[in-house]
């Protein structure tokens, strides 16, 4: 086995733990608090995944081909979203109605994972990075929530 499949493999791993992790969170899902609410209600709202991705790229540069796959948390009480890689353990959400954000939202903040994440009106940007135990992603997702209108949080020491 070569080092790069190791290194996959273990990335591997830690991102079905930690969709592991969020879904035993995801039993019960929650509206968001109505600061959370309103917050997201002023924030820029997107058309579509890719135009979210093409905005989020012009702030905070995206990968043209990226190496992994998204990962995709479990269909919560029939809400789903949307789902792009910017770059490495940075990915975009997309929502096409406000309780799918609110359910991905709740997700989120009962997670017991370190996470940081942005938030706008039908759109998340997640960095995954200290989740899946791997090196900081270096995006800036506090100028990414300034640029685009979004909130910034950070989860669980992320």
């Amino acid at each position: 086995m070569r080092n790069t499949d190791k290194i996959t493999l273990a990335t591997a791993a830690a991102a079905v733990a930690l969709v592991a992790s969020l879904a035993a969170c995801g039993g019960e899902v929650k509206p968001a608090s109505n600061s959370q609410a309103s917050d997201a209600s002023t924030a820029t709202e997107f058309a579509s995944l890719e135009a979210a991705r093409q905005a989020v790229h012009k702030v905070i540069g995206c990968d043209e081909t990226p190496t992994t796959e998204p990962i995709v948390n479990p269909d919560l009480a029939g809400h789903t979203a949307e789902y792009s890689v910017c770059a490495d353990r940075v990915q975009v959400e997309w929502f096409q109605t406000e309780d799918a954000r609110n359910a991905e939202q709740q997700l989120y903040a009962d997670s017991s994972q370190p996470l940081a994440l942005v938030e706008g009106k039908n759109w998340m940007v997640v960095d995954l990075s200290k989740a899946l135990q791997e090196p900081a992603s270096g995006r800036d997702l506090k100028n990414l929530a300034e640029q685009l209108g979004g909130q910034y949080r950070s989860i669980n020491g992320a």
